[in-house]
């Protein structure tokens, strides 16, 4: 949920995860451990204490204990339409196949993001909240509906959101045994009854979610932040009862030309970084601990003095600084190496060539051939566009006031560059504006025309182009 503070009005408009609204409401604690007491509203009236679900409940793992602590909907102002805190729908069956499945860190205790989601005022939510101390599950809103917690409406429409009780500046200290092991359970579940591929192009992070145009680039989240053992928990998932799943890679040889999975070891690999402590991000600015980290850094060139990898939306912070996501690798995701030069690797990255340190090849393995799609742009074109969302282009014709939410290209593919594709997706868009008691009275509707897009493995987040403007490679 970890946000730079952006307008309370921006923040409902495009229904974003509670830590940047809650930071506004409540004001962020600077450091340390999350206040109980950090969120200022009362839980409002009427709504029920917790109640533990009833054994069999498909939103919840057997023998797993969740307690039931609904999220907020409600109407907030008649005269304007205004409710919060998600929107009611059928998924899978209303046609939103659930793709993904978003980890966050909530920034704030347990009982201040219960606090947060029983707010209607805040319009925010998640389905789930996994709590640090005994990995104990919350469910706030059911996974058939879709719950505010991306900061990207077509994330939301396509992911359940599962919040984990942490700061993720402080990694370890909240990113317990019991955690992981409870959400992984969990995701599990989810991804067996959504069928949600177990890969790390649909088991992601906040922060892999990308902005929907260029000025919410700076905007998007970054949790659940650097600390967070990507590695241990794609393990826990893939290794149900011990069994673990076929090899997707194999050892890396170094060739140019192919696609290369990111696999550094977490304890092994610590990695400086700075954090700003002081209130809402924004002084006391200072190198925080060194600790095992999720990524490696992005250079110019293959040197260790170059300047690490520029984002022309991230300008304003320092490449170190733990929320500049432009520059960081993350762990287990796929790219095309470039080339290699020494102990250096290139990589085609946020549409530049990008250099990481891979001494001996040991943060890399091959991914296997079988496995793998490309893209280039088409021949012919010099660049194509790409996108935050699988929308449909708008100059198709819809009924009102069905009409999708306008977007725009946010980064250019140059001819040459090369990027893997994990999933293929037809253009939708749910129209769910208006508050309804139930969905048999709601007039939300799916939009849906046929143009076509591919996700591809683009920068620190997840991207799409359209499947007309590049060629499959072989």
């Amino acid at each position: 949920m970890v946000s730079p503070v952006v307008p309370i009005s921006i923040l409902r408009s495009l229904r974003l995860t509670a830590w940047s609204l809650s930071a506004l409401l409540m004001g962020m604690a600077a450091c340390g451990e999350p206040a109980a007491d950090d969120a200022t509203s009362q839980q409002p009236p009427g709504n029920p204490p917790p109640q533990q679900m009833q054994p069999g409940d498909p939103d919840c793992p057997p023998s797993t204990v969740c307690d039931d602590i609904p999220a907020a909907y409600v109407l907030r102002d008649a005269m304007t339409g205004g409710y919060g805190n998600y929107d009611l729908a059928n998924r899978p069956f209303d046609r939103q196949e659930i793709r993904y499945i978003v980890i966050h860190t909530t920034e704030v205790s347990w009982d201040g993001t219960i606090k947060i989601f029983q707010n209607p005022a805040a319009s925010a939510s998640a389905h789930y909240l996994v709590r640090s101390s005994d990995g104990r599950i919350a469910r706030f809103v059911s996974p058939v509906h879709v719950a505010w917690h991306a900061g990207n409406w077509y994330m939301n429409s396509h992911s359940v959101g599962i919040e984990h009780e942490a700061n993720s500046f402080e990694g370890n200290k909240w990113f317990t045994d019991a955690m992981y092991a409870s959400s992984a359970k969990l995701v599990r579940h989810l991804a067996r009854r959504f069928g949600v591929p177990l890969d790390r192009a649909h088991i992601i992070g906040h922060d892999e979610v990308p902005g929907i145009s260029q000025a919410r680039q700076k905007a998007m989240h970054w949790d659940p932040g650097l600390y967070w053992d990507w590695d241990r928990y794609m393990q826990l998932l893939q290794a149900e009862d011990g069994v673990p799943t076929a090899s997707q890679s194999s050892v890396d040889k170094g060739a140019a030309d192919t696609a290369i999975l990111i696999a550094p070891k977490f304890a092994q690999n610590p990695q400086p970084a700075s954090y700003c402590y002081g209130p809402n991000q924004a002084s006391d600015c200072r190198d925080a601990p060194v600790q095992p980290a999720n990524f490696l850094y992005l250079r110019t060139a293959p040197d260790a003095t170059a300047p690490l990898l520029p984002n022309p939306f991230l300008t304003v912070w320092p490449g170190d600084r733990m929320y500049n996501w432009g520059n960081k690798l993350s762990t287990g995701h796929t790219y095309v190496r470039a080339e290699r030069s020494g102990d250096w690797d290139a990589i085609y990255f946020s549409g530049q060539k990008a250099w990481f340190y891979n001494p001996g090849l040991m943060h890399t393995r091959t991914a296997l051939p079988q496995q793998v799609t490309m893209v280039t742009p088409r021949a012919g074109l010099a660049t194509v566009p790409v996108y935050g969302v699988s929308y449909p282009v708008l100059e198709g014709s819809y009924q009102a006031p069905s009409k999708p939410q306008t977007f725009e290209k946010i980064y250019d593919i140059a001819a040459g560059q090369k990027y893997v594709v994990t999933s293929r997706h037809t253009a939708d868009y749910y129209w769910a504006k208006v508050y309804a008691k139930t969905l048999a009275e709601a007039s939300h509707t799916v939009v849906r025309e046929g143009t076509e897009y591919f996700q591809i493995e683009f920068n620190h987040r997840v991207a799409f182009v359209r499947t007309s403007d590049v060629d499959l490679l072989p």
